[in-house]
């Protein structure tokens, strides 16, 4: 109980001072502080990809606007995981194949970012000796944590649609995008490794295209490549 106090007390000033501190940036003008409750709201999010600002902690001990330092133009993957959820929703060690997968282009073109859903037990020191026993890389990966009114609010921005979820269904996802452009997409934690590395990897800037214009439309009975994927050029 006095971990979750002190973390609580802790991010009610940091965040409020980190907002503040994002809002006076764009604005060029004195801090304006911001209600959390109405992040959702249109006027809140920020950039193209309409995503709402939140303070965070990430496994150093730092405080990060996850928004503006974390995400703002940049190809990001962003996941929810819990130290204590990995055995039955082993999230963590699929993303792990993926950036080994990834190689180089991890923390240079693309970004992960994993927020723990269990702040309170989840403590910077403890998200530093996960990620070390699960082998995630040093460069381009943070875990962090975020206070619990703005986890709703992130977690609601991500994952929020019109139908009721099936009660019976369990299934982690994984979110990626490019702020840059506003283009995001999902898919599911048990996808292979190799689907996921090209899904990834179709958000990522690209080199401009040179030579002769290539054929792209369906893909023609007994080619090569993946049969969902039509475009060959």
């Amino acid at each position: 109980m006095n971990e979750r106090r002190k973390f609580l007390v802790k991010f009610s000033g940091a965040a409020a001072g980190l907002l503040a501190a994002g809002a006076a940036t764009a604005n060029q003008s004195k801090p304006v502080a911001i209600d959390r409750g109405k992040l959702l709201t249109r006027e809140k999010l920020q950039g193209r990809s309409q995503f709402p600002e939140a303070a965070a902690e990430n496994s150093r001990g730092q405080l990060v606007r996850l928004y503006a330092d974390l995400i703002r133009g940049k190809a990001v993957v962003i996941n929810y995981m819990a130290i204590g959820n990995e055995q039955a929703f082993p999230i963590t060690a699929k993303l792990v194949e993926v950036a080994h997968r990834l190689g180089p282009r991890l923390g240079s073109e693309v970004h992960f970012i994993s927020i723990t859903s269990d702040p309170v037990h989840d403590t910077p020191q403890r998200l530093r000796e996960f990620a070390k026993r699960m082998g995630v890389p040093e460069k381009g990966w943070q875990f962090v944590r975020l206070a619990d009114d703005d986890n709703l609010v992130v977690s609601a921005r991500l994952y929020r649609h019109p139908r009721r979820p099936d009660p019976h269904t369990q299934l982690d996802t994984v979110h990626y995008g490019n702020d840059a452009v506003g283009v995001w997409g999902q898919f599911p934690s048990t996808i292979s490794t190799e689907d996921a590395v090209m899904r990834v990897s179709s958000i990522l800037p690209g080199k401009p295209v040179t030579g002769p214009m290539r054929q792209a439309g369906p893909r023609k009975l007994g080619e090569p490549g993946l049969p969902f994927n039509n475009r060959i050029a």
